[in-house]
């Protein structure tokens, strides 16, 4: 089990403006969605958590070495792959998956962290087309999406794509070549096909995921950078094909680090998303904000969080909001855990310890900041519904 969690679990890394998603399935089964290994060491108060630190130090360990089931990439903005390279060096990575959207970029316009995860898929691809099929631990990468690259002279051209390609509307059920379906189940909702050209954001990856076993389970949706079109667009077509249950949730990952952009329009509220989102809520159910600390407002151009978005959110939540760079603080730095149990759900973190690597990775930081001239960085309260 990844040391510090107790049982099936949703891990929320405090990584600033980013995503680092750790879902505990079992002992030995560790998933990793997205990474921001993110120390900003001239700002004074640092409360960012040295992730690929952590992970060294807190995964199952194979052979003596940490171990990682799966890593999988929602979209190549450094936000989300920061530290991959760091990564990949410390830790065997059993399984990658990824979108078409990692070869669709100039290479010039990808970070050394995108590059690193790119050519390391195009390894593992070539290792399985060379093999004609399942290449093993450490070698293994399943494509998501809709894609030309199984095509005469493409890339994948030859992939095995019966067992490691999965369309939008498809499950997966297996991690790292190990069927996991009692305790595990991702439902695919995007990348379209249709959308496979738009920008980044809007080309991520997005799932249901669930966890658990039959007789208490737990949902989490979680939907990377995409914005109010794309959402209306997987809405529509789940209801489309009668999958309703594939949208349910007791962890919503607020997209795009809690951005307006997600019910909102030329600054024109959208309300039938927030429909959506609330009726697709279960009893217990909580919204996350992978973000910094929410200003008191925003003004026009801010960058997530925004506060608009987040007033949005509390208004149609069960359980709770939270957010991950307010949860955790400088004296306690900590993730929000999210934790399946015979009794149900329960979110925890107060009781968690980084690791001493982590800390002193962290401490370090801390000490060069302490030691610049940056000004400190002000924590700030809850406020107006402004911008």
């Amino acid at each position: 089990m990844f040391a510090g969690v107790s049982g099936p679990s949703f891990v929320f890394w405090p990584v600033g403006c980013g995503d680092t998603t750790t879902i505990v399935v079992s002992n030995d089964e560790v998933v990793q969605i997205d990474l921001n290994d993110k120390v900003m060491a001239a700002e004074k108060g640092n409360e960012h958590i040295p992730i690929v630190d952590e992970l060294v130090e807190k995964l199952p360990k194979r052979a003596g070495k940490p171990y990682l089931s799966v890593f999988a990439l929602t979209h190549p903005d450094l936000d989300h792959c920061r530290g991959f390279k760091d990564l990949l060096k410390r830790v065997t990575i059993g399984e990658i998956w990824h979108t078409p959207r990692i070869f669709r970029e100039n290479k010039t316009d990808l970070s050394p962290d995108a590059q690193a995860f790119r050519n390391e898929a195009r390894r593992r691809a070539e290792r399985m087309i060379a093999v004609g099929g399942d290449a093993g631990p450490g070698n293994r990468v399943r494509l998501i999406g809709y894609s030309n690259l199984f095509e005469p002279g493409e890339r994948y051209h030859g992939f095995p794509k019966a067992a490691f390609y999965t369309r939008p509307g498809q499950s997966i059920t297996k991690i790292d070549g190990v069927e996991a379906g009692n305790r595990f189940h991702a439902f695919v909702h995007a990348p379209f096909k249709e959308g496979e050209a738009d920008v980044r954001n809007e080309t991520s990856l997005a799932m249901q995921v669930t966890i658990g076993n039959s007789q208490q389970s737990m949902r989490g949706l979680l939907l990377g950078d995409i914005s109010y079109p794309v959402l209306m667009q997987i809405f529509q077509q789940t209801h489309w094909h009668g999958n309703e249950q594939m949208l349910k949730w007791n962890v919503l990952l607020s997209p795009h680090h809690c951005s307006k952009k997600a019910m909102y329009e030329n600054d024109s509220l959208q309300q039938d998303v927030l429909d959506e989102f609330k009726a697709c809520q279960l009893p217990v159910g909580y919204i996350v904000a992978s973000s910094d600390e929410f200003p008191h407002s925003n003004g026009s151009g801010d960058n997530p969080p925004h506060r608009r978005a987040r007033n949005r959110y509390e208004e149609i939540v069960n359980s709770g909001f939270v957010c991950t760079g307010e949860f955790s603080s400088p004296e306690k730095v900590r993730p929000i855990i999210f934790t399946v149990t015979a009794h149900g759900i329960h979110m925890r973190g107060d009781d968690y310890a980084i690791s001493e690597s982590a800390r002193l990775t962290l401490n370090a930081a801390v000490a060069a900041a302490r030691g610049s001239s940056a000004p400190p960085t002000a924590k700030v309260g809850f406020g107006s519904d402004a911008v």
